[in-house]
């Protein structure tokens, strides 16, 4: 009865990885394409009016959170707990490796598509390329798997549908902060969102066979632990 569940998550899983991935191919094949120059203009003129003294320090101290210095202190707090408090070692790897597999792949793909930046003006400084952006690809990933931890360990709490809710605010947050900042075209954060929506998506599906494969364990050592319970020999 258990095998059928996991196998119908395994499907949608990887049906949801390839329609992210579709999109992602999509927005790089159109590029240069005009309908998307007009989404990019269109979008960035919207949130870059917002622009103010008062919401820019808010906005850069957002898109800090996105960066790999304030990621990496993330990680070890979040591992540390995952580890030492609630034993969970293979979902800390999984973790690890998402992160590090998405943040290199980032690094690729920008080497090999080479777009330019906007030409600004710029709140912040950059060097990079542009597509897709770096903030969004890896914040997906990371915080919106430390949701997910979050969430399979509280779910049976009242108050937890906040948890996907505040992880996924927090992620658009940080996608629109390089909008705002003038970092980045729209359609480099959307690019970043599918490419580590895609990786996301993966990581869950891993997470969740090897919780499936700890349930059964569970059981297995509860059965063996009843009273009247026959040993195989």
């Amino acid at each position: 009865m258990q095998g059928k569940p996991l196998y119908k998550d395994l499907v949608w899983g990887l049906g949801a990885a390839c329609v992210l991935l579709i999109g992602f191919v999509i927005l790089w094949q159109s590029l240069s394409s005009s309908w998307l120059q007009t989404f990019d203009r269109g979008i960035s003129s919207a949130i870059q009016s917002l622009r103010s003294d008062g919401l820019t320090p808010v906005v850069i101290f957002i898109t800090t959170l996105g960066k790999a210095k304030a990621e990496s202190i993330v990680f070890v707090v979040v591992a540390a707990i995952l580890l030492f408090k609630m034993k969970q070692r293979w979902e800390t790897l999984v973790l690890f490796i998402g992160v590090l597999a998405t943040w290199g792949l980032n690094i690729l793909i920008k080497g090999l598509i080479e777009r330019e930046r906007p030409a600004g003006p710029w709140l912040v400084e950059e060097t990079d390329f542009s597509f897709p952006s770096g903030h969004a690809m890896v914040s997906i990933l990371f915080y919106g798997l430390i949701g997910y931890l979050i969430w399979i360990n509280v779910r049976r709490w009242k108050a937890a549908w906040l948890v996907p809710v505040v992880t996924v605010l927090f992620v658009l947050c940080i996608g629109a902060s390089r909008i705002y900042l003038g970092v980045h075209y729209p359609s480099d954060v959307l690019a970043g969102f599918t490419a580590g929506g895609a990786a996301l998506t993966g990581c869950i599906m891993a997470i969740h066979r090897i919780t499936g494969r700890k349930a059964r364990i569970q059981q297995g050592m509860n059965r063996s632990n009843r009273p009247g319970y026959n040993h195989p020999a």
